[in-house]
């Protein structure tokens, strides 16, 4: 339980810290001639199954600009991302999120 709490400000920070970079990338591409980004949704596979996981999570991915969630079914999540890049790669970077948001969550089990 100690670990948990702990741990919730370092993943605040990063989540904080992911805020930043996103907002920064948005700025510059919003100021650059030519169209914005290329936007992809992306089907995530969600390990989170409660509603407080699940709520968390989805949280944490919309609060950064440029993404947000559009659709939660039972074991996945759809995600628009606007400054898109190979699925791969979103997927990992949603993997990520999910892993530090379930660290406090579960704490070891994760």
């Amino acid at each position: 339980m100690i670990r948990r709490v702990l741990r919730a400000p370092l993943v605040l920070g990063w989540l904080l810290w992911n805020v930043v970079l996103s907002s920064w990338a948005l700025a510059k591409e919003a100021v650059t001639p030519g169209p914005i980004g290329t936007p992809v949704l992306v089907r995530y596979p969600m390990r989170c199954r409660t509603n407080v996981e699940i709520t968390a999570l989805a949280w944490a991915i919309t609060v950064t600009p440029g993404t947000l969630v559009t659709v939660i079914g039972d074991d996945e999540m759809w995600v628009h991302v606007v400054l898109g890049g190979p699925r791969e790669e979103m997927i990992e970077l949603l993997g990520q999120t999910e892993n530090r948001v379930l660290s406090v969550l579960r704490g070891d089990d994760a």
